[in-house]
């Protein structure tokens, strides 16, 4: 197939780019030719360098490194090209695509880590673009995988403010599909492949990218079958759980760490956890804690019923739990990173707080709810890192992206 990918971050280079490649896809990275400020803070390579790099490098190619893989070179990721887009050029930008392809009509999978509906503005442009070509015959079926955990493909088609931007060839020919990313992307940086200059991203070495399997997707399962990409029929169970355990659980962890270091944003989470006995120890109780939390909730709601049928709950979550508590423990991740968001309030941002604290609610309020109505009381370790959030917002330790 012909994969186009909206977003040359760390995410789209570091889990989307290489899980979808296969010896039979085509890849193209597309990015704005001006990035905006990220929530999540920036690189170390400043965005316009990133773009040159990956535009002008003649081998088309990006290295992959894991940190804790020292004095390796790093995993080389080659594409077929890299285009910029700007105000309003992006049906050129997917003509010129379409035009190089030699794969676009056994299908194209348009991917996007973009974290807001507001700003998929131009991935509608190029999807009714590919929309109007497969109304025509000249193109195989089209596919959107929104690749961000808090929005779907669904979500962006439903959104009130960009209705105005999706035509009825957009809904009858593209499928939307539900998607999990999981991977922690540390870092972008300028590194050398042989003699030329080349774009390097961070990440660490577990990684997972599903999608949802639906009688839609089937043919697009069968094109990825030999990708790093897996179906499964309970992606949105899944992709819950992960909000909750793997998210939720980093930040009650992480929020713990900053106030027991008295605010220092340096901190790295893994060294600070490994420290002392009583810190893993507590970071155990904290997963065992969430873990149980979501039990309650996925026995207790028919919603989840489908999951249940098929998966064993408890083995799943304990599973779960110890691989997600071994991927904290094993990346080399600041406190300044897994807490971007907690920003002080600005007068250009003075909602930020607030915004931060509802991320966080969303995250472990259900878990620890569900906790407390199956035992009577509530999680103690858990809710000492919510007592944390409190403690630092009262002596205003924040931390404050670079």
């Amino acid at each position: 197939m012909l994969h186009i990918h909206f977003g040359a971050g760390r995410l789209g280079l570091g889990l989307v780019v290489p899980f979808l490649q296969t010896a039979d896809t085509e890849t193209f990275i597309v990015n704005r030719a001006v990035s905006a400020a990220k929530p999540t803070g920036n690189t170390a390579l400043e965005p316009r360098r990133r773009n040159d790099l990956l535009r002008d490098n003649p081998d088309r190619l990006y290295l992959l490194r894991h940190p804790e893989e020292e004095g390796r070179q790093g995993c080389a990721i080659h594409y077929d090209g890299f285009l910029e887009y700007g105000a309003d050029d992006i049906d050129e930008v997917i003509r010129t695509i379409t035009s190089r392809s030699r794969r676009h009509r056994d299908g194209i999978v348009v991917t996007a880590s973009v974290i807001a509906a507001a700003n998929y503005q131009p991935v509608l442009g190029a999807l009714r673009v590919l929309a109007g070509m497969r109304a025509r015959g000249a193109t195989g079926p089209v596919f959107l995988v929104a690749c961000e955990n808090t929005l779907d493909a669904s979500e962006v088609f439903a959104d009130a403010d960009l209705g105005g931007m999706i035509s009825d060839e957009m809904r009858q020919h593209v499928t939307r599909v539900h998607a999990l990313v999981d991977r922690v992307c540390i870092g972008l940086e300028e590194g050398r492949e042989g003699a030329h200059p080349v774009a390097v991203v961070s990440t660490e070495t577990y990684g997972s990218l599903k999608l949802e399997l639906k009688p839609e997707t089937e043919a697009l399962a069968g094109r990825f079958a030999t990708s790093r990409v897996e179906f499964t029929r309970h992606v949105a169970t899944e992709k819950q759980i992960k909000s909750w355990l793997l998210n939720g659980s980093h930040w009650l962890l992480a929020l713990d760490a900053l106030q027991a270091c008295d605010g220092d944003k340096d901190v790295r989470l893994n060294h600070f956890l490994k420290e002392t006995p009583d810190r893993l120890s507590f970071a155990k109780a904290v997963m065992a804690e969430m873990s149980e939390g979501i039990a309650v909730i996925l026995r207790r709601d028919p919603a989840y019923g489908g999951f249940l049928r098929d998966v064993d709950p408890d083995e799943y979550l304990r599973g779960a739990a110890e691989a997600i508590l071994g991927r904290f423990l094993s990346s080399d991740d600041p406190l300044s990173r897994i807490l971007a968001r907690f920003q002080a309030p600005t007068p250009e941002a003075p909602g930020s707080v607030q915004a931060f604290a509802k991320r966080f609610a969303d995250r472990v309020e259900d878990p620890i709810a569900a906790y407390s109505d199956g035992r009577g009381s509530p999680p103690q370790a858990a809710m000492r890192s919510v007592n944390s959030l409190v403690r630092l917002i009262a002596s205003g330790s924040y931390i404050d992206a670079a």
